[in-house]
């Protein structure tokens, strides 16, 4: 019996720790970095280049999330949606998830730095110290427009994808970051409309919470209107085809549609499907722009 209880702590132990990756969120981040790098390069890519890549930015992407559950412990536990995280609920001590954050984070660090090029490894740094660090600190706490000026650093990994294969600051890469910067604001306000009484609880001042649902909602079409044209701009620019352009505005169609639902009835309903709406939508966008770029080869 002690032997199977052993067992079952430290398999609850490791799902803990996998939890403080924030391991969904990781994977939309490697899969837009991995488009990044391939579109920086014609023909088969450098598949150990982008492997290890993959693996620093990850372990630095999950030292900020890490960061992220250690600095947000208290307000989680007033949310529904975050008391059962594993710092939040008590189940991984402060201290060690502070250890775990700094380990895997000097890690990915020093993979970047000696496997791939220094500038990356600097970049992913400072996106990594600008999520886990300012936004969840300073700016979540501060101000209405935490996510408009925090969303910068989830913006970063097309870019760091691209600059792993030429570290080079080129317009391609720097459309994507405008992209995902003009995309976040609209997704995350979804969450905070559903989840609105939660923040207020916390003591967040979300935009749902400091200037209401329907100016929320209304900033939210406003966002993805911006987004749309951000999302022409490759194809304008002609380093993307016409695959690529009606892929795109598919995906912008149903996005658009979600998001002048929730403007016209801010619901929680609404606001949930635009949340998974652009989940998907992201996903989507890019990889259409792989396909475009492969068909175009």
């Amino acid at each position: 019996m002690l032997h199977v209880a052993s067992t079952y702590k430290k398999e609850w132990l490791l799902k803990d720790y996998w939890e403080l990756c924030k391991p969904k969120v990781v994977l939309v981040m490697l899969i837009t970095l991995t488009v990044g790098a391939l579109l920086a390069q014609l023909g088969w890519p450098n598949w150990a280049l982008l492997v290890i890549t993959n693996i620093g930015v990850g372990l630095c992407a999950a030292a900020g999330a890490v960061m992220n559950h250690c600095i947000d412990q208290s307000r989680d536990r007033k949310m529904d949606r975050t008391a059962a995280r594993p710092v939040a609920a008590g189940r991984v001590p402060l201290a060690h998830a502070a250890v775990f954050s700094l380990v895997i984070g000097v890690g990915g660090f020093f993979i970047l730095w000696h496997e791939v090029n220094p500038l990356t490894a600097i970049m992913t740094s400072l996106a990594m110290v600008g999520y886990g660090v300012l936004y969840t600190w300073w700016l979540k706490p501060t101000t209405p427009q935490n996510i408009v000026i925090g969303g910068l650093a989830g913006a970063a990994p097309p870019l760091l994808g691209w600059l792993s294969v030429t570290p080079s600051f080129d317009p391609l890469p720097m459309m994507l970051v405008v992209i995902i910067f003009l995309w976040t604001p609209p997704h995350f306000w979804a969450l905070a409309i559903a989840k609105e009484e939660e923040y207020r609880a916390a003591g967040l001042p979300m935009m749902s919470v400091t200037h209401g649902k329907a100016f929320t909602s209304l900033h939210a079409f406003l966002y993805t209107l911006l987004m749309i044209l951000a999302t022409w701009l490759p194809f304008l620019s002609y380093y993307l085809g016409g695959l690529y352009f009606i892929g795109a505005n598919i995906g912008n169609y149903f996005f658009l549609r979600a998001a002048w639902k929730l403007w016209r009835q801010p619901s929680n309903g609404h606001a949930w499907s635009l949340f998974k709406i652009s989940i998907l939508y992201i996903l989507w966008l890019f990889v259409v722009m792989l396909l475009d770029h492969y068909s175009r080869w």
